[in-house]
């Protein structure tokens, strides 16, 4: 019993390092980022600016509060654009990434939240990437029964695990939304947009 609960406790360990990893690169990734879209957040800000000024300047006293709104949508826009910005460069990247790289990512996924018997379903533009032999690959290293779908995806990357009771949504585009949904405000406060 040592000898399974040494391997488990590697796996996990290894699993927590990978996890721990995959934080740093994409943290780093969007800090880069950040300072990227700071630059463009400052232009939109400006412009805003400018077409608030010319606003008031050309309204009745009125409609000056109705410039002021329309101002203030504008910046939140321009805010909203910015953060919609970098989870789009860091899906990109993802996408682009070399084969190596890209199916590296997605047999930790798998392995991390795979059950015996699942169905992996790829991406229809990952035909190429995404090969009966490379699951089965991930499946010797999964220790589980995994077989490739006959049918793909309809989404850009990742993969979604099929098995009779639910399917487990892999896809690059859910991983950046889970990732939006806990790092957002972070991003915006990096970006200065914040208070």
């Amino acid at each position: 019993m040592q000898g399974k609960e040494k391997i488990i406790d590697d796996i996990l360990s290894a699993a927590r390092k990978t996890a721990a990893a995959m934080i740093d690169e994409a943290t780093a990734e969007r800090d880069a980022a950040v300072d990227a879209l700071r630059a463009e957040l400052e232009k939109s800000a400006a412009q805003a600016a400018e077409k608030t000024r010319a606003a008031a300047d050309a309204v009745y006293a009125g409609q000056v509060k109705l410039g002021e709104l329309e101002s203030g949508k504008l910046m939140l826009k321009a805010k909203q654009d910015c953060v919609a910005a970098v989870y789009a460069a860091v899906r990109e990247k993802i996408l682009a990434q070399s084969d190596a790289q890209y199916l590296a990512l997605l047999q930790k996924l798998i392995v991390r939240y795979c059950e015996d018997g699942d169905e992996v379903v790829a991406a229809g533009a990952d035909a190429k990437r995404v090969t009966a032999a490379w699951v089965k690959k991930v499946s010797t290293a999964a220790k589980k029964k995994l077989t490739l779908s006959a049918a793909r995806g309809e989404f850009a990357g990742g993969v979604i695990l099929r098995n009779a009771k639910y399917d487990r949504d892999l896809t690059v585009d859910e991983l950046i939304a889970d990732l939006k949904d806990r790092t957002e405000s972070e991003v915006a406060k990096k970006l200065g947009l914040c208070q």
